[in-house]
């Protein structure tokens, strides 16, 4: 029988081979997905910003799962900032979740934001971008990560379900004339917010946004107009329906809008809308109708309503001669 160390040798000798016959292809696999990450943080020569958005939507819309589109989010936020993360909000917590473009993305995922006051506070209560220096965001995070070149960040709120269910941080970058492209982190965090809040209520029957109420945060109650009295009769099951139905509706069109604005604002200047969205629509109008065409809210007619609303401002005109009423 052999010694222990002519085993040793012999084990050593076989894990060798299968080293040296997998290196080519482990260098190879680690180049590719080297070259995929890049790609997706460095956008293509000659792309316009409509191009990247574009893409970034495609991104996210392809997506199957919330994890899915919160990286694929982020991802596509890294390509209209020098530097990007997200943190998740429960409750009074805010915690660092993925970070793109920083020095040590990891440290991300050990910080905790502090809610009440500064450019954090500002995003979550008002459910708005908020902007400006650094300092007002948080001092740990920027002691830990670095502040950027020109010492100005944009916080944007990601609203699903009537709350803030993350906000994420971005900066140019700490190198000088950094990325900071306001109007295409807005664009992309709208279409997610609406793609997350889409995809739940479809998985769930159309029900998952409407299920749990939430409280609303502070400002937005302070700021709102007079409240119905509290010894106000409940809701009935038909009130609900009609709430969920011009819900449903609402964010069926928002995905129509948000994924086609190029051919929306040229339908609106030739007053043709429906014929030039017109597969979209079709195909948005049977997924409202299939939950509820049948139901006690049919006559309402929601989606068209919301049609009108969203995609003609209110002036049925512009959704042309062919618009089915």
């Amino acid at each position: 029988m052999p010694r222990p160390t002519e085993i040793q040798n012999i084990i050593e000798e076989a894990v060798a081979e299968v080293f040296d016959a997998a290196l080519p292809r482990l260098r190879a696999e680690i180049v590719r997905r080297a070259v995929e990450v890049l790609e997706l943080m460095a956008p293509a020569p000659g792309s316009s910003p409509s191009d990247l958005l574009n893409a970034a939507s495609a991104t996210i819309h392809d997506s199957a799962t919330q994890a899915e589109i919160l990286r694929h989010l982020l991802e596509g936020e890294a390509r209209f900032a020098g530097r990007v993360a997200l943190f998740v909000v429960k409750g009074a917590a805010v915690n660092g979740w993925q970070g793109i473009g920083f020095d040590d993305n990891e440290a991300i995922k050990t910080l905790s934001l502090n809610t009440g006051s500064g450019l954090v506070g500002k995003a979550i209560q008002g459910r708005n971008p908020a902007g400006g220096p650094t300092q007002e965001f948080d001092p740990g995070f920027i002691h830990t990560v670095k502040a950027p070149a020109d010492d100005q960040c944009l916080v944007l709120p990601l609203v699903v379900k009537d709350k803030v269910a993350a906000v994420i941080y971005a900066d140019g970058g700490t190198a000088q004339g950094g990325t900071l492209d306001a109007s295409g982190l807005q664009a992309l965090t709208r279409f997610a917010a609406v793609w997350l809040e889409l995809t739940a209520m479809r998985k769930a029957g159309g029900v998952a946004a409407e299920e749990a109420p939430t409280a609303q945060p502070a400002a937005a109650v302070a700021a709102a107009p007079a409240m119905a009295p509290a010894a106000a009769a409940p809701a009935t099951e038909e009130d609900e329906l009609h709430k969920k139905a011009r819900r449903f509706a609402k964010l069926l069109v928002e995905e129509i809008r948000l994924y086609n604005q190029p051919k929306v604002d040229e339908g609106r200047q030739q007053k043709d809308l429906y014929e030039r969205l017109k597969v979209d629509i079709e195909k948005s109008r049977a997924t409202y109708d299939k939950r509820y065409a049948e139901s006690a809210v049919a006559s309402a007619n929601y989606f068209t309503q919301e049609l009108i609303r969203i995609l003609a401002d209110n002036d049925i005109s512009l959704m042309g001669a062919g618009f089915p009423r």
